[in-house]
């Protein structure tokens, strides 16, 4: 039988900053939309700096136009 092998120092990190996330997430969905839209905001930012830098700047355009068509989207109703 093989030995299982440790978890590397970058999995333990991502596992503790998802942890982190997700108790932020849970703690402002407790406290309403407005806060929990800025933890997912936060996680957003989160996702696309841990990307490789030449993803970084197509992920951040991609979420600028879908905000910006959300916002539009919202304001028109």
């Amino acid at each position: 039988m093989a030995a299982a092998s440790r978890p590397t120092r970058k999995a333990l990190r991502q596992a503790r900053s998802a942890q982190h996330l997700g108790e932020r997430r849970e703690k402002a969905e407790m406290t309403g939309p407005i806060a929990t839209l800025a933890v997912a905001m936060d996680q957003l930012r989160s996702a696309i700096a841990h990307l490789p830098e030449s993803g970084r700047a197509g992920a951040a355009a991609r979420a600028t136009r879908m905000l910006d068509e959300l916002r539009q989207s919202i304001s028109e109703s």
